[in-house]
């Protein structure tokens, strides 16, 4: 199972290949939606953005790697522009990856082959 905080358009670049290889997923509106759900459900992995509403893609991402239950989840940051800023600040704030727009489908793959079980 992994969790999914994406706006929408970025979302529907994705669903289709979530959907092809069968991963389960469940699409988490805000940041702090986010957060209780990954304590309770611990995914495999997280995708999330920046632009979150209620609590920004960063401060869901510190939070989630400071706090013992939902420190070991991998989370991928998704970056909707290629500024080197951003991607500072997504690794500064624990993001095991980052994925740059426009997304390619081949890349998203390895990431899944790389941080989920099946």
């Amino acid at each position: 199972m992994i969790l999914v905080a994406l706006s929408e358009g970025i979302f529907e670049k994705i669903k289709p290949l979530l959907e092809k290889l069968k991963i389960n997923y469940e699409k988490i509106e805000t940041g702090e939606e986010l957060l209780e759900k990954a304590k309770k459900v611990k995914p495999e992995l997280i995708i999330l953005e920046k632009d979150l509403p209620l609590l920004d893609g960063f401060a869901v991402t510190l939070l989630l790697k400071s706090h013992p239950k939902t420190s070991g989840i991998p989370i991928l940051a998704v970056c909707k522009c290629d500024y080197h800023e951003e991607e500072i600040k997504a690794r500064d704030s624990g993001a095991d990856a980052i994925i740059h727009c426009p997304l390619k489908e081949e890349e998203i793959r390895e990431y899944f082959k790389r941080y989920l079980k099946k």
